[in-house]
């Protein structure tokens, strides 16, 4: 995860969304705003784990409680910065045979919530850089090491920061606070050079946000139906367009 302090870096000089161009003097605004004085990402990670504008009486999917299910900002590995790859996924899924492993995760969690410091901070990346090697947004999900990269290369959150009930997709009600509150902001400060969504539904929920932005956008097509050429096609897409423009 990144140092504290570290300053947000401008978006990449030759934007493509998908398959077109287009830019947004709105997000280079927010991004040249960030740029002038350091993130404080122990603060924005706290911002998120305390998120409390989805309710189980909202969403009845959604799991929410005092114990391990806890709004999840993400990840960013330390050498992010140079690479600008974010991958963006659905929401958090539930740990099934990882619960053991989840368990130090989100107690970490509401540890920096509680305490939002430092040091508290740097406990959860330590607890990450364990943890994450486990998670499946690697491998089958995304193609790391094709695209030329380790775990510590990117940057990971969810359109979605809460986990629902055997992994249902969100309600829409949730989709748009959660993009209105975290996603933006997180685009913004992040300020990636190349943007994955692992999967369709990640892609068609905020996609329209990373293509206004002017990035660069392919999602990994999860979809089981898919032959494996098909698979294999969506992946040398992905591969490809990672490859002309990270860092």
């Amino acid at each position: 995860m990144p140092e504290e302090g570290k300053h947000a870096r401008p978006p990449s000089a030759s934007p493509l969304a998908r398959a077109s161009s287009v830019s947004s003097g709105r997000y280079a605004q927010a991004s040249a705003t960030d740029m002038n004085q350091p993130i404080s990402w122990h603060d924005e990670f706290t911002r998120v784990i305390s998120c409390d504008r989805c309710t189980t009486a909202s969403d009845r999917h959604l799991l929410r409680d005092a114990a391990e299910n806890v709004p999840q900002p993400g990840y960013i590995g330390r050498n992010y910065h140079r690479t600008g790859v974010l991958l963006i996924g659905q929401n958090p899924g539930t740990p099934k045979t990882l619960a053991e492993a989840d368990k130090p995760y989100t107690r970490a969690l509401r540890q920096l919530r509680d305490e939002p410091t430092v040091d508290r901070y740097r406990e959860l990346s330590s607890i990450l850089d364990q943890f994450i090697p486990r998670w499946p947004v690697h491998g089958n999900y995304f193609p790391l090491s094709e695209c030329g990269l380790a775990l510590n290369d990117i940057a990971y959150f969810n359109v979605v920061r809460c986990r629902t009930s055997r992994d249902a997709k969100p309600a829409m009600r949730t989709v748009a606070t959660c993009k209105a509150e975290h996603f933006s902001r997180w685009l913004s400060l992040l300020t990636p050079r190349v943007v994955v969504f692992i999967g369709k539904w990640a892609a068609d929920q905020a996609g329209h946000l990373v293509e206004d932005a002017g990035i660069p956008c392919a999602f990994m097509n999860r979809q089981r139906s898919l032959s494996s050429h098909e698979r294999n096609a969506n992946r040398r897409v992905v591969v490809d367009l990672v490859r002309r423009y990270r860092g």
